[in-house]
């Protein structure tokens, strides 16, 4: 190869590589469509047992922040009530069962928040309290037994591991 040709590729591969973007928390979120509702996702085949997840029309990757209402933030409330031990509010108190109202209001953001403080304790950028694909990929969700349709103890992530 000559030497102006390889030049030219070395030129062209640090341009690529200088042209990285880094999108702000909002930028991201625009760029993320919106929970709109909740979808049974079973945490392993053949298990009649299932999880619900937040989810848009086409995807479990979006996100919801503070104002949503919908039924996305039921499912991410059960979550955050059944499977962590996660502070809401000011007042300290626990985020239980009695919480789950699909609102996401400031209770609910707390809580996210406190449950990205323990799953990203090393990275401030990722406790926001916005409920994003990185959280919904690293926070797990209670199974459902449909026969009883109780809520089980048992919580896993949407891939299926612990």
């Amino acid at each position: 190869m000559s030497s102006r040709k390889l030049a030219s590729s070395l030129l062209s591969v640090s341009m690529l590589s200088a042209c990285v973007v880094v999108l702000t928390p909002a930028q991201a979120a625009a760029a993320t469509p919106k929970c709109t509702r909740q979808v049974q996702m079973k945490p392993r085949a053949g298990y009649s047992y299932y999880m619900l997840i937040p989810k848009s029309a086409t995807t479990v990757n979006c996100y919801m922040n503070r104002g949503t209402q919908n039924t996305g933030v039921t499912a991410l409330q059960t979550a955050l009530a059944y499977c962590y031990n996660v502070q809401k509010g000011i007042s300290g108190g626990k985020f239980g069962p009695g919480d789950i109202d699909g609102i996401y209001g400031r209770d609910t953001e707390l809580a996210v928040e406190h449950l990205q403080l323990q799953l990203f304790p090393q990275e401030s950028s990722k406790q926001d309290g916005i409920y994003g694909p990185v959280t919904a990929a690293s926070m797990k969700f209670p199974w459902h037994n449909p026969t009883s349709d109780r809520i089980m103890d048992t919580c896993t992530r949407r891939d299926g591991s612990s």
